[in-house]
């Protein structure tokens, strides 16, 4: 029996959110704010290659997609890609739905926003983490299905 594989590619990283507003000039100048990107926890679920698009040998196909992960690690949002781009076609929907379901499955460590501040008073410059808050990320992904089988996963940018 055939059976058809997929992989995924990043094509950007999780961009930083935008710094808050109201923090004061001197506290802006002395303390820094880190992002930590959200982390694919592993295994990663990989869309199964459509059993009707497998049938019809409809070959490769390519899903761009924008994914959306909440502050609990959870994909909350997915939608098309601007960045890249989707193979149009009778079985596009299916490749769709596949990209759909294994990313519903796929958990994060979230995405962090922390504030750094210096801590005076030591031989030696030194700072500590003086807030830290879990962020909602946006990042876009390609997946790439081809009928001949095996799976790769390529992250690219992380």
């Amino acid at each position: 029996m055939a059976t058809g594989g997929s992989a995924v590619t990043f094509i950007e990283p999780p961009a930083a959110p935008p710094p808050k507003s109201g923090a004061s000039e001197i506290k802006e100048a002395v303390s820094h704010t880190l992002y930590i990107e959200a982390r694919p926890i592993k295994p990663l679920a990989l869309p199964i290659y459509p059993a009707k698009a497998l049938a019809a040998k409809a070959g490769q196909a390519t899903v761009g997609v924008s994914v959306t992960v909440d502050t609990s690690g959870r994909v909350t949002d997915i939608r098309s890609s601007i960045l890249t781009f989707s193979t149009p076609g009778p079985f596009a929907g299916d490749f769709r739905a596949a990209v759909e379901t294994a990313l519903r499955q796929w958990r994060f460590a979230p995405a962090e926003s922390q504030e750094t501040e210096p801590i005076l008073g030591l031989d030696q410059p030194a700072t500590r983490v003086s807030r830290s808050e879990k962020v909602e990320t946006t990042f876009e992904l390609s997946f790439t299905f081809t009928a001949t089988g095996g799976v790769q996963l390529s992250p690219t940018g992380r």
